[in-house]
């Protein structure tokens, strides 16, 4: 979601859920949420509000926020896209960086680079097939501090795989390039749906 004036883009819009309150991302709270990383190591946000809500936590939870959080623009050689290829910029300034020729089956989509260059990083050695099959949580966090140093802001991936209009949600590596704009108070229903109008903004940034 992009917010503009009337003849260009001034900066990106995304969503974060949390039961937690704070007033900037901490990445040494890194995977204290639901602990996964199947998308890569950053801080997880959304294009959409009620994705976020969402993922504000489990409906037991006694609070849910969503925090409006200012991203930078996305230009095609600064994020990885999960499904498409790396952009050529990108994989000139990691080679150049690394001293490595990049295979080329490593560049055929943002997923499998990433686990690629985690597993070099990390010394994991083997084919290429293995090398962009899996990654562990130690190749991940090795790839996601590399990327922000050749200017790799992000990584990014559909809400929803068979309907890309729907959305992106992204893993955000670089702590410096996004800030917390607004947090609002929401609640959810049984099925951990955004409640309409339930929300209210508890703080502004």
């Amino acid at each position: 979601i992009f917010v503009t004036d009337s003849k260009k883009c001034i900066m990106a819009i995304a969503y974060h859920g949390s039961s937690a309150l704070f007033d900037r991302f901490d990445p040494s709270h890194l995977l204290e949420g639901d602990g996964k990383f199947k998308f890569g190591v950053g801080a997880y946000l959304t294009s959409r509000y009620t994705t976020a809500a969402h993922y504000s936590g489990a409906t037991s939870s006694p609070d849910h926020y969503v925090y409006t959080v200012q991203i930078p623009d996305l230009t095609p050689d600064n994020h990885l896209r999960s499904l498409s290829p790396v952009h050529p910029d990108i994989l000139r300034r990691v080679s150049e960086r690394l001293g490595v020729d990049i295979p080329a089956e490593a560049a055929t989509s943002g997923k499998f680079f990433r686990k690629w260059l985690g597993n070099l990083l990390s010394g994991n050695t083997g084919t290429v097939k293995k090398m962009t099959g899996s990654a562990s949580l130690e190749a991940e966090k090795a790839a996601s501090a590399f990327l922000p140093t050749v200017g790799v802001v992000l990584l990014a991936w559909p809400t929803a795989q068979t309907k890309p209009e729907a959305g992106d949600n992204y893993a955000l590596m670089d702590y410096g390039a996004f800030r917390i704009l607004q947090v609002d108070r929401v609640l959810l229903d049984d099925k951990a749906k955004l409640i309409e109008g339930s929300q209210q903004t508890v703080a502004k940034y």
